[in-house]
């Protein structure tokens, strides 16, 4: 889950004057794809005796439910601190390269009136308002996004909410992951005792079923909290195109106990999906369980294909059954990690070609840099609406610019902490993730990815930024190979960008978002805007009020001074007028609890 535990008024938008962008835009359209290992193909394994149906919920029902009074039984935190999961990665000693010395962009003559937004889910909403009070404090805000037919749903930890597109929010309530997906409350305040904490959400529209979809998953455990060497992925589709209705839900069992990798228990961890015209797709990361409930070692990465047709039509009651698991080992090219399935926007035609196909990328995380970034196709996808699915999985890998694990701590302005001032703590720095891929989208012939990377700026300090990729695939007579359509950086000295996520509308018109903090900046909401390949100066979205004061950076709480941030963003295009979406975390001056004052803020950006 990579997670620890422990009434807003629209704001007025602003774009810092001085802030500006410095890209290295690299159009290699001839650069081929050069394997760094033989090509693998991978066939899947049958899954279907591992997914029940469960209940059929409704959002807004549930929403308006009073759930009584919430007690103060149980603690703040949760049994399991879910510490931040990596691959078995090796020390290989590259250092950052130097930021390129591109010219400064130009700060435009007048405000730039093409973006909007509104805050989204809080620490606050989440703790004390969704399920009534009985969740855990959190951190980060894992942030999931899907926008459609005039509805905006968020879903943020363990929890959900529904707008509007002018921010209007169309629930009484946030509603809890464990109500959504007909579980027992994380932890009944009024009893204590435990349920079933889900968490890691993600969230998506399909404009051509109109259908929404949520995704979660979560370790078992007792009702006294203590964890069983079990896991589950939960998943939510709604019976109708409105994200306030009803919702048939659906549970797979994870745990692989008989895998025939030998590795015993195992959870999913960061599962994220999307769908094409035939199936669902969802990528997750098996760490081992060990025998007292706690997680150590990576395994390997896993994609479950499910038939969007049997999950859509199932109508509650009845599970699907045609579904295709692929699970990959780590292996020596390190590419089996965090394999980001392509998101595919409204207008866009899903790849129907080699039986459908979905594509995926993933970068090399084996050592301290890369080089190269897998593409990977899963052809055939329109043989889970066959009794009998015959999928087939490769990858191939492209030869890219370099990018870096950012393995240190973001600075944050100092301010207001009361938290941590409580503690005699000074700020906490911010996590910066790593080198993994955190968004990839399907358009126009091209796959889009992004991830995040350390660089030198021109004070030979290092920074994060935003690094990006397209690619262009192809399979011809069953083989799989890329090129690389374009690729570049976008960094600024003394800023730290962090958790892209990008989505770009059929008309080649996107944008990169991003959550920024420095030395003089609070952590904020940015992102830049892509014109073809052209990429537009930092826009600041939102900006921070206050330095972030979570628990989970902090000693006492069992933190090493580096606050859990992010995770990952999202974005996504409206079906409507392809208008993009995009949220991110950032720190607000706002009503907070004892633990955490992290918030999201929720852009719209009209190309």
């Amino acid at each position: 889950m990579n997670t620890q535990f422990s009434t807003t008024p629209l704001p007025s938008l602003r774009r810092f004057a001085g802030f500006f962008l410095l890209i290295l835009p690299i159009c290699l359209a001839l650069g081929q794809s050069t394997p760094v290992a033989p090509p693998v193909v991978y066939t899947g394994t049958d899954f279907s005796a591992n997914v029940t149906a469960g209940p059929v919920v409704n959002v807004k029902q549930l929403a308006s439910k009073s759930p009584g009074p919430a007690g103060s039984a149980g603690g703040e935190t949760h049994f399991n601190r879910f510490p931040k999961l990596l691959p078995p990665m090796q020390d290989t000693g590259e250092t950052a390269p130097q930021l390129p010395a591109t010219a400064l962009a130009r700060l435009p003559e007048i405000p730039d009136s093409s973006f909007r937004g509104f805050i989204g889910l809080t620490h606050l909403d989440q703790r004390l308002y969704a399920g009534g009070g009985n969740q855990f404090s959190t951190e980060p805000p894992d942030q999931g996004l899907a926008v459609g037919n005039g509805f905006v749903l968020e879903g943020v930890n363990a929890a959900i909410n529904v707008y509007d597109t002018n921010g209007i929010v169309q629930l009484p309530r946030p509603v809890s992951l464990d109500e959504l997906f007909g579980l027992p409350p994380a932890i009944n305040r009024t009893t204590g005792e435990f349920g079933v904490f889900a968490g890691d959400v993600s969230c998506l529209f399909d404009p051509e079923t109109q259908r929404w979809f949520v995704m979660a998953w979560a370790q078992l455990n007792t009702r006294t909290g203590t964890p069983l060497r079990q896991s589950r992925l939960y998943l939510a589709v709604s019976q109708t195109d409105d994200p306030r209705g009803a919702y048939a839900t659906y549970t797979f069992n994870t745990t692989g106990a008989n895998a025939p990798d030998g590795n015993g228990p195992r959870i999913p961890d960061f599962p994220h999906f999307a769908v094409d015209r035939y199936g669902l797709f969802v990528n997750w990361q098996e760490f081992r369980i060990n025998p007292d409930g706690s997680f150590d070692g990576y395994i390997g990465t896993a994609i479950l294909a499910v038939s969007k047709t049997a999950l859509i039509n199932g109508g509650g009651g009845r599970p699907p059954r045609r579904l295709e698991l692929f699970r990959i080992p780590f292996s020596d090219t390190g590419f089996a990690f965090r394999v980001w399935p392509a998101y595919i926007p409204p207008g866009q035609t899903p790849v129907l070609s080699n039986g459908g196909t979905e594509y995926f990328a993933s970068s090399n995380v084996s050592g301290n840099s890369g080089h190269h970034i897998a593409v990977w196709a899963l052809t055939n996808t329109s043989s889970l609406d066959t009794p009998s699915p015959n999928l087939q999985l490769s990858t191939t890998a492209v030869s890219t610019q370099q990018y870096v694990f950012p393995n240190f701590g973001v600075p944050q302005k100092n301010g207001f902490h009361p938290l941590g001032a409580s503690l005699g703590e000074p700020v906490e720095q911010l996590d910066a993730g790593n080198d993994t891929i955190s968004s990839a989208e399907y358009v126009n012939g091209n796959l889009w990815a992004t991830l995040s990377s350390a660089m030198r700026d021109d004070s030979g300090n290092n920074i994060e930024v935003v690094e990006y990729f397209a690619f262009t695939p192809q399979i011809a007579n069953g083989n799989l190979t890329a090129t690389l359509f374009t690729q570049g950086v976008i960094g600024r000295s003394g800023l730290f960008l962090m958790y892209p996520a990008i989505a770009i509308n059929t008309n080649d018109n996107g944008a990169i978002e991003f959550s920024l903090s420095g030395r003089n900046n609070f952590p904020s909401s940015g992102f830049v805007s892509l014109t073809g390949i052209t990429v537009s100066s930092i826009n600041i979205a939102r900006a921070g009020n206050l330095p972030e004061d979570g628990f989970t950076g902090y000693p006492e709480f069992g933190g090493n001074g580096i606050a859990r941030w992010g995770d990952y963003s999202a974005a996504a295009v409206d079906n409507v007028d392809n208008a993009l979406w995009m949220a991110t975390e950032f720190i607000p001056d706002l009503n907070r609890t004892v633990n955490a004052n992290w918030a999201t803020y929720i852009t719209r950006f009209q190309p």
